[in-house]
């Protein structure tokens, strides 16, 4: 599982792991940008993103299942969520692995953000701070005591 609020690396870290673990990844906003009609839809991105994160989470149980690395790349912002997801997994026999990307600096992760905003293909993800920054309040960084709990991991 990947954590972290938009802008800390989730993704890219995300997509290094893929590689290096030749694992499957699974990113709920690839899926939202992929089946959203209009890019500028915020309530349909906020009710697609329970249904895709649910369709993603029954797919990765049956490759869990099969062996098979998956990485989540959900942002995982609330333990209560994290735990969910790590107590589902341990039933299937898997490890389980948090990785909670470095989200205090809320300057730099608005830096990374515009230069994201510069570079995307459709404006789907296109974030303003005055629109989102409030938000992030309620993002629960992952404790260091948290983190031992799971296989491996740590803050990046």
């Amino acid at each position: 599982m990947v954590c972290g609020l938009p802008g800390s690396g989730k993704t890219t870290f995300a997509k290094r792991l893929e590689a290096d673990r030749e694992a499957i990844r699974m990113c709920p906003d690839d899926w939202i940008e992929a089946v959203l009609q209009d890019p500028n839809d915020s309530d349909e991105k906020d009710r697609l993103r329970d249904v895709i994160e649910n369709l993603q989470w029954d797919l990765a149980k049956q490759y869990l299942c099969k062996g098979l690395t998956v990485i989540l790349e959900n942002g995982f912002w609330a333990e209560e969520e994290r735990s969910q997801y790590a107590m589902e997994a341990l039933e299937l026999g898997a490890r389980i692995e948090l990785y909670a990307m470095d989200s205090s600096d809320l300057d730099e992760l608005w830096r990374r953000i515009d230069l994201r905003n510069k570079s995307l293909r459709t404006p789907t993800w296109v974030m303003l701070r005055e629109d989102h920054e409030a938000k992030w309040i309620g993002f629960e960084a992952p404790t260091l005591e948290e983190i031992a709990f799971y296989d491996d991991g740590g803050i990046i």
